[in-house]
């Protein structure tokens, strides 16, 4: 392992070359290139965690570059928008943490440091989409992008998955994660640069969701370096499929599969049920409705092994709910002080983000998350037709829809929220702003282009030539 300052250095290293990308590419295209190279490439666990000094990390480093670059090329934009009702969540999001520090007794310095975290690592990714993001074509770019975020990293998961996953300890001298987690399936999971192999397989699959259905529903409208994105979607399945991320396989399968119905069918209500299920889960598993034997139960009809691995998580998410309702409403704040301690003295690890949230920040915090997930991609297919959806027009909109529906699935076993996630939940709450006069801007140019086109087959006709009815 090299000395803490080389890794200061680089994270410090980044911000600068990060904005310098941002003023460079300019727009969407820009903070998109930033927050993908820096998420990849950036070592996850080493920073600046001084007392008296707010944490700088891989996500601060990369929030520092994006508000910089932003600053330096954007200004006008920033100075030009203004919140909406729809950004309500993520206010209360960020602010939260302030009130379950300071009903813990952790103090004032505490719940202000909690407000910086969720500043660069939820805030201003999700600001950058909701400024940034003002055409149609910015959407496209941003979903050709998501689509670029699972190529980019897919020399390096391949590799891992030919060679065992030893990049990151190569290059930054350390191991990210216990070997043994890589092995999975008769062969490795890759873990590049990132928190766990979990986190590969998340971004694996939003990538490939976004692909697949740029290709299904894009109809060669959205192209990649000058191609049609087909075998680049194609492949990028492929990829995901052998980083051996069983959950992360199931959510693109099942998203998948949802966008496939409500292409062919027109029914929106398939969607609608796929943007609830975190919620519904969450209700029946709070109040205990369904008990985790039950559930259990289900997947051991298919995969006994994962039946029991389940069950054990489903048995924890009970003990730390219990735990985390003592303190309903905030919640227990920081300090791991949301892990409740067995009868053997040992803290409870905690897995999900949803569980993680109950327990830090309580009941107000998890709606938060909920709605936050929720509201943008809901207002979106509310007010499109369902035979609307599957038009080229709005591929690139579904396809990063698709990409955050699988974040927030996985929120219910897993952490790994990203800056790419977070960045496409801004782009949607923009376009849930913009769904009603986007539609009446593309109806008039459908006119005029028919109208265009009925003046010029009119102009084609010989007028030398005698019309049907002089024939007859």
């Amino acid at each position: 392992m090299y000395p803490q300052s080389v890794y200061v250095a680089i994270l410090l290293a980044y911000v600068v070359i990060g904005a310098c990308t941002i003023a460079f590419l300019r727009g969407i295209k820009g903070v998109m290139a930033a927050v993908i190279v820096g998420w990849l490439l950036l070592p996850p666990t080493v920073g600046i965690n001084l007392p008296g000094l707010p944490p700088f990390g891989k996500d601060a480093a990369v929030a520092y570059a994006v508000l910089l670059g932003m600053l330096m090329v954007e200004g006008k934009a920033i100075s030009s928008f203004r919140p909406r009702l729809l950004d309500v969540p993520m206010f209360i999001w960020i602010v939260v943490p302030f009130f379950s520090s300071v009903t813990n007794g952790l103090g004032v310095s505490d719940g202000l440091s909690e407000i910086y975290l969720r500043v660069m690592s939820w805030g201003i990714p999700y600001f950058a989409g909701r400024v940034l993001i003002r055409t149609p074509g910015d959407v496209r770019t941003a979903a050709i992008w998501v689509v670029l975020s699972g190529l980019i990293a897919m020399p390096l998961a391949l590799w891992e998955i030919r060679m065992s996953p030893h990049l990151h300890e190569t290059v930054y001298g350390f191991p990210v994660a216990k070997f043994h987690m890589a092995v999975r399936l008769g062969g490795y999971r890759p873990m590049l640069f990132m928190r766990h192999g979990l986190e590969v397989g998340l971004w694996m699959a939003t990538a490939s969701a976004a692909g697949l259905w740029l290709l299904l529903a894009g109809r060669g409208t959205v192209k990649l370096m000058g191609h049609r994105i087909n075998g680049f979607a194609i492949v990028l399945f492929g990829t995901t499929v052998l980083c051996r991320s069983l959950g992360a396989l199931i959510l693109l399968f099942g998203t998948t599969a949802a966008a496939l119905f409500v292409r062919s069918t027109g029914l929106r209500i398939v969607f609608v049920a796929l943007l609830l299920t975190p919620s519904v889960y969450l209700s029946v598993r709070l109040t205990n409705i369904v008990r985790a034997e039950q559930l259990s139960s289900i997947i051991a009809l298919y995969n006994p092994d994962r039946a029991f691995s389940f069950e054990a998580r489903l048995g924890q998410e009970e003990f730390i709910t219990d735990h985390a309702l003592k303190k309903p409403i905030f919640g227990w704040g920081g300090f791991n002080r949301y892990r409740p301690t067995n009868e053997f003295g040992e803290t409870t690890p905690v897995d999900s983000m949803t569980m993680i949230t109950l327990g830090k920040n309580g009941v107000v915090g998890l709606i938060t998350l909920l709605a936050m997930n929720l509201i943008p991609p809901l207002m979106i297919i509310l007010r499109l037709p369902g035979r609307e959806l599957a038009r080229p027009f709005w591929a690139p909109t579904i396809a990063i829809l698709l990409g955050v529906t699988i974040y927030s699935m996985d929120a219910l076993f897993n952490a790994f929220a990203t800056p790419v996630h977070i960045l496409g939940l801004g782009v949607l709450a923009t376009v849930a702003t913009q769904v009603r006069p986007w539609r009446l801007k593309l109806r008039e140019a459908q006119m005029a282009k028919h109208n265009t086109e009925k003046q010029q087959a009119y102009l084609d006709i010989d007028p030398t030539q005698p019309f049907r009815s002089e024939q007859q």
